[in-house]
């Protein structure tokens, strides 16, 4: 009989460490000597969601182009790099990544800025990657089964709950690999538990949906707009089944509207 799978019984040191966590981001910034005040981060959470969390060299240069006031892309080059990261890059619909701001409203510190563009700073924007993301057969469903950095698998649930009265998009989201709890009805908690999500690994489960979201509202309204143009309908509108016509944003599903943590391991265990 050959040997079994060995399974890891812990978490491995996070490196890179995801951006996305402020609290390991802030110790590296102190580790520098860089004080930012949480106005400096909230505007570049804000900046990531707007750009949809592109690469950390790509959010500077970007940056520095709308602090000049640059609005178009100036050679082949960049038209290039815009190309080959615009699958990640999608933009959803919702009030803050459609700003049409063409300079930055709020100044971050030269610093921070400099310490983004370190290759290393250790820091990277997404730190897991999707394995799998099965979606049921009437498309309202799909579970991600997203890899983190050190071999371990957690669960994200995206539902699209779809209604006349106005569609929305809720994730279900992990919280620790594995479960402490024990309950013998639930797979998680026979598994026991292996190791905490910091708060940088819960929010890439949300740049994973949206980012699916989004790409699947580009691809929706491509060919809602196609089809809709021969047919003489505006692609402003939608018309339900019932022959109703609706305004597209009245769907919202183009982005998460609400977050439950009812995924993997008990959340309330992992309260910081």
């Amino acid at each position: 009989m050959g040997a079994s799978t060995k399974i890891k019984r812990k978490r491995d040191r996070l490196s890179p460490k995801p951006i996305l966590d402020r609290k390991l981001l802030a110790q590296a910034l102190r580790d520098r000597s860089i004080i930012l005040k949480d106005i400096h981060y909230d505007t570049f959470y804000q900046l990531m969601h707007r750009q949809q969390y592109p690469e950390l060299p790509d959010f500077v240069a970007a940056y520095y182009k709308n602090e000049r006031g640059v609005t178009k892309i100036s050679s082949s080059a960049d038209k290039e790099n815009s190309k080959n990261n615009s699958k990640n890059n999608l933009k959803t619909k919702n009030p803050i990544s459609k700003s049409s701001t063409k300079k930055n409203v709020r100044r971050l510190p030269k610093a921070f800025l400099d310490f983004l563009a370190d290759p290393a700073n250790d820091f990277v924007t997404v730190t897991s990657t999707i394995d799998a993301r099965p979606t049921s057969a009437d498309r309202t469903t799909t579970k991600l089964a997203v890899k983190l950095q050190d071999g371990h698998v957690v669960e994200s649930v995206l539902m699209r709950h779809i209604s006349e009265g106005g569609s929305r998009a809720t994730l279900c989201v992990s919280s620790q690999v594995g479960c402490a709890m024990g309950c013998t009805f639930c797979a998680t908690g026979t598994m026991g538990i292996r190791g905490n999500l910091c708060t940088g690994e819960i929010l890439e489960q949300l740049v994973h949906a949206g980012r699916i979201l989004a790409e699947e509202s580009t691809s929706i309204s491509t060919l809602d707009d196609k089809n809709n143009g021969a047919a003489g309908i505006s692609s402003e509108v939608i018309i339900s089944a019932n022959g109703k016509k609706k305004k597209k944003s009245d769907q919202n599903l183009s982005f998460l509207r609400n977050v439950v943590f009812m995924g993997m391991g008990e959340p309330l265990n992992n309260y910081d």
